[in-house]
């Protein structure tokens, strides 16, 4: 299906959820042309790989075989590494935030402040870390970048770069 159409992206979502219905959640996540297949073992992986297979080839729907990789036991994916159960921040995201600079205007806190909201769970009491910096966010709230703000930016880049793990799944 061409992505240049507008609708393209949510009509290829809902028939991907339409055709893997009754395996998403179970073992089977799908965001976009990504269809994720998770398992506890090798055979039950063997099973879920056959029974999703059988059922794209139903559907006539295909997947590249350059794209696609099997049996992993680690995958990246929408910006977390999920490795043995666990799911982690991307060390590359991770780095992105690491080097960014203390934020000179309002508009540059809230491109920082977006993409360390993605990270939110990660860290234990990130609102309270975040509320002064949201703060300078508010229309009524001139930008007046103090200490506590530097404090609380600094903070918050250092538990983001502890790598904490999300859960265990």
């Amino acid at each position: 299906m061409p992505f240049r159409l507008t609708n393209a992206p949510a009509t290829f979502c809902n028939l991907m959820n339409d055709v893997l219905y009754e395996f998403l959640d179970r073992f089977v996540v799908v965001y976009l042309d990504d269809i994720v297949i998770f398992s506890e073992s090798l055979n039950d992986h063997l099973k879920h790989l056959r029974a999703v297979f059988q059922k794209l080839r139903k559907y006539e729907l295909y997947a590249k075989k350059e794209k696609c990789e099997f049996c992993c036991e680690q995958i990246t994916f929408l910006g977390h590494v999920i490795n043995q159960g666990k799911i982690q921040m991307d060390r590359k995201k991770v780095q992105s935030i690491m080097d960014w600079g203390i934020p000179s205007k309002m508009t540059d806190l809230r491109s920082f402040l977006g993409l360390a909201n993605y990270y939110r769970r990660f860290i234990k009491g990130y609102s309270k870390i975040v509320n002064l910096l949201t703060d300078l966010l508010r229309k009524d709230q001139k930008w007046e970048w103090v200490v506590a703000c530097d404090d609380a930016f600094r903070l918050l880049k250092q538990a983001i770069s502890s790598q904490p793990v999300l859960k265990s799944l």
